[in-house]
């Protein structure tokens, strides 16, 4: 049962200085994932935001303005280290822990119940993951978790408070909507639940008609440039449901798949969370939190979403969970002892499937990479500029004013593009991948091109005469993304550039 008692109420957490520096320990001890943050390499979508907040827009076809602009900050601010570049990442991680606990504290959580919450937190799969790599997701998920945390605070406070409380709410959904427009899914499910199960009284006033109104005016520029291009980011939705991202999974999968976003140990705290926020009558007035996980999870499956759109309200499931789990492990010291032992377990399979832990060169002897998608995108980089590189300096001198380089994806034109102004001696990078649609096309003079990773088909349609120089090689063995792609050196662009671009340009 949950400890109700006056001493472990909704405020406890912010009463206790015990429970606050374990918290912040916790908290502490997730951000030295940021120690792992320089394994193997940029990550593709890294190297892609890095470039696209060079680019500054009120938004761009696959995502808001703040990932890329504040990438492109971040990385100059810390020179170009990667250490550094996921430095911010961690810290975010750290957050969403110390959000985590405060929920716990909301729910009515006692001291231990917070700082459990936070150490499982600190152990799910995706925080492990989300925390070295900086993406829109990380962002997403800490200011998810910080608005479901605000939503329940509003929710249950006294009248005299409700207003500021719920402007707060409409602060960090505004805020969470300049990173992924993913947020407005768990809002709208938030809503269908507390209609359906309530409490309702809390949304007849005016607070969260203040909240909307002050999250559309925080979205209103990036949702007016959406308009503005016809929605690109509907396309994008429909492209990933179709599978075209890395990460798609079918449908079938999303709900086994949501095991695995805390990992399987942790995931028992998950489902006693789920079960606790529909069945347990001390948790009734929070029994919207439940039903929205629900919700959310029947859109993401009927859209074709992917499994971790959810992963914003695993902080909440825990701390709702972690009393009864915490209960039943109190019921023999045997229980301790397995809890202990699995714990352990969960953690050391984390750190190798999440971090890049396995040496690079081992990494393709590992299920890590199929586990794992994004840990096979971090490497292989710097090989891949030397081959292009290489490529492009057998163009002959009196030809390389006219010559660009043309990818087939944002990953590949980032790390070329990212190397060129490290001083890489390469031609001006284009590709018609999502924002770099945007930046192209080539000028009509560019008569040869450095074709890198297009398909025999595409070739011969885009170009008149086109030869392969070089297949890239990452070097350790890994089938990844850009692993074999052909270097090719082509002329003879079929049509106009301007005609020709509206072929390449692509979202996915």
């Amino acid at each position: 049962m949950l400890d109700t008692s006056p001493t472990v109420g909704p405020h406890a957490y912010a009463r206790s200085t015990l429970a606050r520096g374990a918290v912040i320990t916790v908290a502490l001890l997730t951000v030295t994932l940021a120690v792992a943050g320089g394994g193997y390499g940029f990550h593709r979508d890294e190297l892609y935001f890095i470039e696209a907040g060079l680019h500054p827009a009120w938004g761009y076809p696959d995502q808001p303005a703040a990932a890329p602009l504040l990438a492109a900050g971040w990385h100059r601010l810390v020179g170009g280290s990667l250490w550094g570049f996921r430095l911010l990442p961690a810290v975010l991680a750290g957050l969403i822990v110390l959000v985590a606990a405060a929920t716990s504290a909301q729910l009515g959580g006692t001291r231990r119940h917070q700082v459990i919450t936070a150490v499982l937190t600190a152990l799910s799969t995706t925080i492990v993951v989300i925390g070295h790599l900086f993406s829109t997701t990380t962002f997403d998920v800490a200011l998810t978790a910080t608005t479901v945390w605000l939503l329940i605070r509003a929710v249950d406070s006294p009248p005299e408070f409700r207003v500021r409380r719920w402007l707060l709410v409409g602060l960090t959904v505004g805020l969470a909507l300049q990173f992924k427009l993913l947020i407005a899914t768990v809002l709208a499910a938030s809503a269908v639940a507390l209609l359906l199960v309530g409490p309702r009284m809390p949304l007849r006033g005016p607070g969260p008609w203040l909240a909307a109104a002050l999250a559309a005016a925080l979205a209103a520029p990036n949702l007016l440039w959406q308009a503005a291009n016809d929605w690109p980011q509907l396309e994008l939705s429909r492209a990933i449901a179709a599978g075209s991202s890395g990460t798609s999974v079918d449908r079938w999968l999303v709900l086994p798949l949501q095991f695995t976003l805390t990992g399987p140990v942790v995931a028992t705290a998950m489902v006693a969370g789920i079960d606790a926020l529909l069945r347990h009558r001390d948790l009734r007035r929070q029994r919207w939190i439940g039903v929205a996980y629900i919700l959310l999870l029947v859109m993401v499956i009927a859209t074709g979403g992917k499994p971790y759109y959810t992963a914003g309200l695993l902080p909440a499931l825990l701390a709702a969970g972690v009393p009864a789990m915490t209960e039943w492990v109190d019921g023999s010291a045997a229980r301790r002892v397995l809890a202990v032992v699995l714990l352990v377990i969960h953690a050391a399979a984390s750190a190798v499937i999440a971090l890049p832990v396995v040496p690079a060169p081992a990494l393709h002897a590992t299920p890590v990479p199929d586990i794992n998608y994004d840990a096979g995108e971090t490497v292989g980089w710097e090989r891949f500029v030397a081959t292009v590189a290489g490529v492009a300096q057998t163009v002959p001198q009196p030809d390389r004013d006219r010559t660009i380089v043309l990818t087939q994806n944002y990953g590949e034109a980032g790390a070329l593009d990212r190397a060129r102004r490290a001083g890489t001696d390469l031609p001006p990078v284009y590709s018609g991948h999502n924002g770099y649609g945007l930046w192209g096309p080539p000028p009509e003079t560019a008569a040869t091109v450095v074709l890198v990773g297009f398909g025999e088909t595409d070739t011969a349609r885009l170009f008149t005469t086109c030869a392969t120089q070089a297949h890239i090689d990452n070097g350790v063995g890994l089938d990844n993304d850009e692993q074999g792609a052909p270097v090719r050196i082509c002329t003879g662009p079929t049509r106009p550039w301007s005609r020709l671009w509206p072929q390449i340009v692509r979202l996915g």
